[in-house]
């Protein structure tokens, strides 16, 4: 397949992908083969590699692979939050036992297929994920605050969990209580939303590819399975 090619359809699936809770985007990355490039070219962004040369910027950056991923992702989000606000505000019931399902098994997949060799100390972590997410669930919805600085810290976390293999941001959000009003800032292009999610999205950008490289190479089974086990229980909550 062209490369080019494989990066638009990356994208589009990635996109999709990063809308349903329990589905990582960076998995599907992984899937097309071309996470490690992604996450080897997002390592490079610098504030001394960003400059008006195009021909440097395209060698740094590979703007001729990254800019049509990017322009089929956003794509993709925009068309299918439509779909899945329709889905959510429709059919509410059925709609949150079916994301149930899907952070259910992805986490569960999660854990199966990351963690190769369980002990007391990674079970504890799986443990701790778990209570934290029940913890999560007794707080009150009309708690969560939309603020500037609070939506710059969600945007933030979500994009550096879509860094993870495996873990879904979107399912972050859905955690904190910040699902369904980002994706009907997306659908209704609520830029209020969307603007300092964004600014918090480009801070984990440019500062979180080497530190999450960094604590997955040293604490990856610790990791993976505290959010395998957050995402689980999360999803156990959604179907109950």
């Amino acid at each position: 397949m062209n490369e080019r090619l494989k990066f638009v359809l990356a994208g589009i699936f990635v996109g999709f992908a990063e809308l349903l809770p329990g589905i990582s985007g960076s998995t599907i990355a992984i899937f097309f083969g071309i996470y490690e490039k992604l996450i080897k070219i997002l390592s490079q962004l610098k504030l001394n590699n960003l400059h008006f040369n195009l021909t440097k910027l395209n060698n740094i950056f590979s703007l001729d692979l990254v800019l049509p991923f990017i322009t089929s992702m956003i794509i993709s989000v925009l068309v299918f939050s439509n779909l899945i606000l329709f889905l959510h505000s429709e059919f509410t019931v059925i709609f949150n036992i079916i994301l149930g399902v899907i952070m259910l098994i992805g986490g569960c997949l999660l854990a199966y297929k990351q963690i190769s060799r369980w002990s007391f100390n990674i079970f504890v972590y799986f443990l701790l994920g778990f209570l934290i997410s029940i913890i999560i669930s007794f707080f009150p919805s009309d708690l969560i605050d939309l603020s500037f600085f609070n939506l710059i810290i969600i945007g933030f976390v979500a994009f550096s969990f879509f860094l993870i293999p495996g873990v879904s941001g979107s399912a972050i959000l859905l955690i904190f209580g910040f699902y369904t009003s980002v994706i009907e800032a997306i659908t209704n292009l609520n830029f209020l939303i969307l603007i300092p999610f964004a600014m918090g999205a480009l801070l984990s950008l440019f500062t979180m590819p080497k530190f999450i490289s960094y604590l997955l190479d040293t604490y990856q089974d610790s990791i993976i399975v505290f959010f395998s086990g957050l995402i689980v229980c999360s999803g156990i909550i959604l179907i109950i």
